[in-house]
């Protein structure tokens, strides 16, 4: 059952990116789409904390918390991603969003908040590999084609990277998983509003076109894509949910094909084979150090 669940997380997650894309061909300005989007998240995450019974009271360490969770989360990586929609395929966004677990290592050994092995390392290298393969061919073209657009986007997993390590660090005690998601969204949209009022330059309309449908998917992948990375994490632990990368990695290229008939060259599919070798290599080493810690504190197979 986990495995299916899994399977709908990781091509839920893969597919908000092409539904971005969607959301920016119905002529709204890209600060706007970001804060409608955000808002709708914050109220369907109010929702469910109202009918928990799990509101919460701020202070100043999880306000902070919050800002900065929604600024690296939301703010500068969906930006990015919006921004570069027009001129990069779905697919490519999602390959270089994929590389979040590689830069999340790399940030790690970096603070060495992790210890380095020859799998962690070997696929650092080979997430850089692939990022060549993807970029390389659009290095001879005038203007260097299409690799600023590239470059912006690789903020994405800059921000989930240095998130993830940040999150980890300061999470506060007080508050729960669903309490962080909807501070997390409140906040970036609070950030985002006064970019609306200074730059926004197309107003919400009352007619439903494909921007308030790429919008209302996008929500939809993400609360999907949330629920379920938080079940499989309270159900199997933090090990399982790692994988599901594998799958948004071909979902976003598959997404990409089918909604915007993106064609790939053999290249970009060389890329994205050794980035499934990059996701595996750090999914089976995470499986390996979750084996080691459950043995080392008594709830492994191997515990006396």
């Amino acid at each position: 059952m986990f495995l299916m669940l899994l399977l709908v997380q990781g091509t839920a997650w893969g597919a908000q990116f092409a539904m971005l894309k969607l959301a920016m061909e119905g002529g709204y300005d890209e600060v706007t789409v970001l804060f409608i989007a955000l808002f709708v998240v914050s109220v369907c995450y109010f929702v469910i904390l109202v009918a928990r019974r799990s509101l919460f009271r701020l202070n100043v360490e999880i306000l902070v918390f919050l800002f900065v969770t929604g600024l690296l989360g939301y703010v500068i990586p969906l930006l990015a991603v919006l921004y570069a929609a027009p001129y990069l395929p779905a697919g490519i966004m999602t390959m270089i969003a994929c590389l979040t677990p590689v830069v999340t290592v790399v940030v790690a050994l970096l603070l060495r908040t992790e210890k380095v092995s020859r799998a962690r390392v070997a696929a650092v290298v080979l997430g850089v590999v692939a990022a060549f393969l993807v970029v390389v061919p659009e290095l001879s073209l005038p203007g260097l084609g299409t690799v600023p657009w590239m470059v912006l986007v690789g903020l994405v997993p800059l921000c989930y990277g240095v998130e993830s390590i940040y999150v980890s660090a300061r999470w506060p005690a007080s508050l729960d998983a669903w309490q962080v998601g909807f501070g997390e969204a409140a906040a970036a949209a609070v950030l985002v509003l006064p970019l609306v009022v200074l730059f926004g330059d197309s107003p919400p309309s009352l007619q439903w076109s494909v921007a308030e449908l790429g919008i209302a998917l996008f929500v939809l992948l993400a609360l999907v894509e949330i629920v379920l990375y938080f079940y499989i994490i309270q159900n199997t632990g933090g090990v399982l949910v790692n994988f599901g990368l594998l799958v948004a990695l071909f979902a976003g290229i598959g997404w990409g094909i089918a909604m915007f008939g993106e064609d790939h060259d053999a290249m970009v599919w060389g890329a994205a084979v050794v980035m499934l070798g990059s996701l595996g290599l750090l999914g089976v080493d995470a499986v390996k150090r979750g084996s080691e810690a459950a043995s080392g504190d008594g709830r492994g197979p191997s515990s006396p």
